[in-house]
């Protein structure tokens, strides 16, 4: 099996942005979400079957992100990417359902597959403490582990798409989700 390469925040050309939002340098090696909705995407290499680690920390309650994954490239060039082709793995502590106007929905607490799978248990560290998703994508079959604890699994759908770009989201004004680059490991 391969090791684990580093997706480097410092690469130049390796990330690019779609949508209004922005990533700004929260230190070496970190950025942090801001501004509104965005995408930002590897841009070095579509990914099918892997293992992606992604460390992240939310400062508020109130802030939302995710870790998008198997998106399509074309999408991404068009920079009004449609959210809902490939999947996301939700940082939301609220589980807010804007569909329903409510909070504590499982299809929307971190660690669930946003509106395809629900996370099962709450492993989320409190609030200004780093966390560590493990996410692993074989075929159809994809796990969420978040701080060790499995917390969502899913088969997908075959039309789903199967391979695809990886990226962070930018949520909405005030948000702010800090992130370490992440590890990816081809299986």
């Amino acid at each position: 099996m391969d090791s684990f390469e580093t997706l480097s925040f410092d690469t130049p050309g390796a990330w690019a942005m779609a949508g209004q939002g922005r990533f700004i340098s929260a230190g070496p090696g970190l950025l942090e979400s801001e501004g509104g909705p965005g995408l930002l995407w590897y841009s070095l290499a579509e990914f099918s079957d892997f293992r992606l680690q992604v460390d992240w920390l939310a400062h508020a309650l109130e802030d939302n992100s995710g870790v998008f994954f198997r998106f399509p490239t074309a999408e991404l060039a068009r920079k009004q990417p449609d959210w809902k082709a490939g999947f996301e793995v939700q940082i939301d502590e609220r589980g807010v359902d804007p569909e329903h106007d409510t909070l504590g929905s499982p299809l929307h607490l971190t660690g669930a597959l946003y509106t395809l799978a629900p996370a099962v248990l709450k492993a989320s560290r409190p609030l200004g403490e780093w966390n560590t998703f493990d996410i692993l994508a074989g075929g159809l079959d994809l796990r969420v582990v978040l701080n060790g604890v499995e917390v969502c699994t899913f088969t997908a759908p075959a039309h789903k798409p199967r391979a695809g770009r990886i990226g962070l989201q930018a949520h909405h004004p005030g948000s702010r989700v800090r992130f370490r680059a992440p590890r990816l490991q081809r299986l």
